[in-house]
């Protein structure tokens, strides 16, 4: 009995474990504590509220502490592997949790999508849509050298999975060596490849497996040294791996929802302040003037002479 207890517990944590979460740098400010595993749907928050940002209601994950609100990270990078459940990357982490849910993708669009809707700078490079991820690339680094990346057991001229995986290793190489011009630009960066295809083509035991997950936790490294570098350790770096869902999401419009995800204030245009105050201003003019017309109508002595007082006089003329 004991044992079937154990079993099924054991099938139970199998099934909630989706993938990892790795603090690969985070700013003193900031202190991650704890082991309890981190829902998928809370990605999005940790990122934002690192931002400086507020949630409506209580935080859900417990584990994210911030010690001094007045030197909050600059810029938040997520390097993300899809694909398998567990890497690498934990080996060059300040701290690894268990990652629940399949959301992962859904709470970093949301979180992207608010981002973008308060003014701030996003970019996101999801080399699973390889033409668009270069499009995004060339827009925000520019015409810049992309270095090959070698291999042994990865096979690019037999397989156009490996070919189209190291080609997206190499872009992020050279993202992070211009890491200082795509911070400059970008508040939360979000970078993303999947190792679907190679585990497909060779298998997922094999040995070019392996060298595709120690190929990705050296290029998370780089565009973690990268990040440090520039802003002097005042960047969340991020590391997200997780395993394929069935089906894939889409960034798409906000809805209503989305929208009031956070409990933000309604966005006005920066026209909104000199308008408010040009009405504002007017009205109280307008007040005082029709203030100061009835007192004088009020306190005014016509005399007998005046128009006024023949005109409201009740005294009857004699007839002659």
């Amino acid at each position: 009995m004991l044992g079937n207890l154990v079993l099924f517990l054991i099938c139970i944590t199998t099934t909630n474990a989706f993938g990892e979460f790795v603090i690969l740098n985070s700013p003193k400010s900031l202190k991650f504590t704890g082991t309890e595993p981190i829902s998928s749907e809370d990605l999005g928050d940790v990122i934002y509220a690192s931002l400086g940002n507020g949630l409506s209601g209580d935080a859900k994950w417990p584990c994210l502490n911030i010690l001094d609100p007045f030197n909050l990270p600059e810029n938040v990078v997520t390097v993300r592997l899809d694909g398998v459940t567990n890497s690498k990357l934990s080996a060059i982490g300040e701290k690894t949790y268990q990652l629940e849910g399949h959301r992962v993708e859904d709470s970093l669009n949301a979180v992207a999508d608010q981002l973008e809707a308060d003014n701030e700078p996003v970019c996101v490079m999801n080399f699973e849509n390889f033409e668009e991820a270069i499009e995004n690339f060339n827009a925000f680094v520019g015409n810049v050298k992309v270095d090959s990346v070698s291999s042994i057991y990865l096979k690019p001229e037999l397989h156009i999975g490996d070919k189209q995986y190291l080609s997206s290793i190499a872009y992020i190489n050279a993202m992070a060596g211009n890491m200082d011009t795509l911070l400059k630009k970008c508040k939360f960066l979000s970078v993303s490849l999947s190792v679907d295809s190679v585990a497909k083509g060779h298998g997922e035991k094999s040995v070019a497996m392996i060298e595709a997950l120690d190929i990705f936790a050296t290029v998370a490294k780089n565009v973690n040294i990268g990040a440090e570098k520039y802003r002097n350790k005042q960047t969340l770096v991020l590391g997200i791996v997780k395993k394929t869902d069935n089906t894939r999401a889409k960034r798409q419009a906000p809805t209503e929802d989305d929208k009031n995800k956070y409990n933000l204030a309604e966005y006005y245009s920066e026209d909104y302040p000199v308008i408010f105050n040009i009405i504002l201003w007017l009205m109280v003019t307008f007040g005082f003037s029709l203030l100061a017309i009835c007192y004088a109508i009020g306190s005014m002595d016509p005399g007998r002479d005046s128009i006024i007082y023949r005109m409201t006089s009740t005294r009857m003329k004699k007839d002659n």
